[in-house]
């Protein structure tokens, strides 16, 4: 069960951009999202245009943690070793900076101003995920939201094999359809699913 201090309200940068409201339902499954208890996860893919102080949305969904765990179990032992060793030396990296959140003094905006693995500044990139957790109508922060630059985005899909690759374009196609910046993703091997 989710510790209750360590959660907020659904910020509004992770509503669904087609209605403007929480998410409800799980993208695979269908499952309600919203009752107390019920953990999931959301990922959104934003492209921002250089010039302008503004971003599109490419992707987005929920998708609720059973059906996130059986995603991540189509990845290849291979993809999820190499996945794992990227995190741990972006760990070690980071030496003493503080990982956790005191909600005190919690600027949501300031802690997603960034990429979680390279430090880069999301104004200055072109393309960026922002991924996080959520407990029924609360954001989780016991596992901060994080932002994944497109540097870091590059580094990952080089240690997906193709295994793994077939699995997330499988995925893509039965739940989110050919969408041409989606697809420009997919084949430049940049969607990582977290």
């Amino acid at each position: 069960m989710e510790n209750k201090n360590y959660q907020i309200e659904i910020p509004e940068r992770f509503y669904c951009d087609a209605d403007g409201k929480p998410f409800e339902n799980c993208q695979v499954c269908g499952k309600y999202l919203l009752d107390e208890g019920t953990s999931y996860v959301i990922e959104k893919a934003l492209k921002n245009y250089e010039g302008y102080d503004f971003y599109s949305t490419i992707f987005e969904y929920a998708i609720c943690t059973e059906c996130h765990m059986t995603l991540q179990s189509g990845m290849s032992k291979e993809s999820m070793n190499n996945l794992q060793r990227y995190y741990m030396q972006v760990m070690l990296g980071k030496g003493n900076q503080p990982l956790v959140i005191d909600l005190n003094n919690f600027d949501l905006n300031n802690w997603l101003s960034k990429c979680f693995f390279t430090d880069d500044l999301v104004g200055d990139m072109k393309e960026y995920q922002v991924v996080a957790q959520f407990n029924g109508s609360k954001m989780a922060l016991n596992t901060p939201p994080i932002i994944v630059g497109e540097a870091a985005m590059e580094s990952m899909s080089e240690l997906l094999s193709n295994q793994t690759i077939d699995e997330m374009n499988r995925f893509k196609q039965e739940f989110f359809g050919p969408d041409p910046e989606f697809e420009e993703i997919i084949s430049g091997k940049k969607l990582i699913l977290i």
